[in-house]
């Protein structure tokens, strides 16, 4: 995607109105016309722009929420495109993505989501433990002083210059350990699955090499094989090709839905002027998708 404005053509204003109904929405509003016409409209986002390039779409206007208004609207909004799927080992729904003062791997937990860390392009849960989410969404309610920009790859552009790597394409669909960057008493370290994998009728892609170094690195988990570092690295030379990267920066008040299942991403590196004015604030949810039915299946 050549554009200066890789959201243009994807970038769906939203109604003030209908916002705030939203943010306060209630069980009993899952039952009224306005709600159910906006989750049609994020059924027809969906199929046009996940299910297909470029992979994401964003809702914007909502700059007027509150930070509270946002985390109701957020959780609204994720509900209506499918189901939520818990982050942590605690079941919560909705994530901070903060600068929490700590780097990718450091100590037994330290995620992506709590430094202000760029590149190590990846997609979200491959660490994870069951259900992954097909969609996550990010909405923006600060921005970071400078930096912090979304950066995305999408698949079709990897598996297309990979076909001319067989060996490497092989080894990326033999399964690997992500470190689960979970230390809870009872919840495994690891979890195996391969970075590439012919799924649901579609390729999907599960990465973050990081965790997947911290992984091998646990007693009586194999070491990566030579054939499987090698593939790693390539796929990591193709993530870094600005080519085949989109770049794009959040704005407060946008709202942002992407295809977990077929982009890898990551962010530029982003500096703050401090606690004062709370920092870069974006809210995450992590989304499964309703499973299509096989025909001739009864309802």
């Amino acid at each position: 995607m050549n554009s200066t404005d890789p959201f243009s053509g994807v970038r769906h204003q939203v109604d003030a109105e209908l916002a705030l109904a939203l943010a306060h929405s209630t069980e009993r509003d899952q039952h009224a016309s306005w709600y159910r016409e906006f989750g049609s409209t994020l059924e027809e986002y969906t199929r046009q722009h996940l299910d297909s390039r470029p992979g994401f779409f964003v809702l914007a206007g909502l700059d007027h929420l509150t930070e509270e208004q946002a985390r109701g609207f957020t959780v609204a909004v994720s509900r209506l495109t499918g189901d939520l799927l818990p982050q942590d080992g605690h079941g919560a729904l909705l994530r901070d993505v903060r600068d929490r003062g700590v780097k990718l791997g450091e100590g037994a937990t330290g995620r992506y989501s709590d430094s202000r860390q760029g590149g190590s392009l990846h997609t979200d849960a491959a660490h994870r433990p069951g259900r992954l989410p097909d969609v996550f969404a990010l909405f923006c309610h600060r921005q970071a002083r400078s930096g912090g920009a979304l950066v995305t790859v999408h698949v079709s552009d990897l598996l297309e210059l990979l076909a001319d790597h067989p060996e490497e394409l092989a080894a990326l669909r033999l399964p690997v350990h992500f470190d689960t960057r979970d230390d809870a008493p009872g919840f495994p370290l690891t979890v195996r699955r391969p970075v590439l994998e012919f799924s649901g009728g579609r390729e999907r892609v599960y990465y973050l090499r990081d965790y997947i170094e911290i992984g091998h690195g646990h007693p009586g988990i194999p070491p990566l094989s030579k054939d499987q570092i090698k593939a790693l690295d390539l796929l990591d030379e193709l993530l870094d090709r600005r080519d085949l990267q989109t770049h794009a920066r959040l704005a407060p008040g946008e709202m942002i839905f992407i295809d977990n299942r077929s982009i890898v991403h990551g962010r530029t590196p982003f500096e703050d002027d401090g606690p004062a004015g709370g920092g870069r604030l974006l809210l995450r949810t992590w989304i499964g998708l309703p499973q299509q039915q096989p025909a001739g299946t009864a309802r």
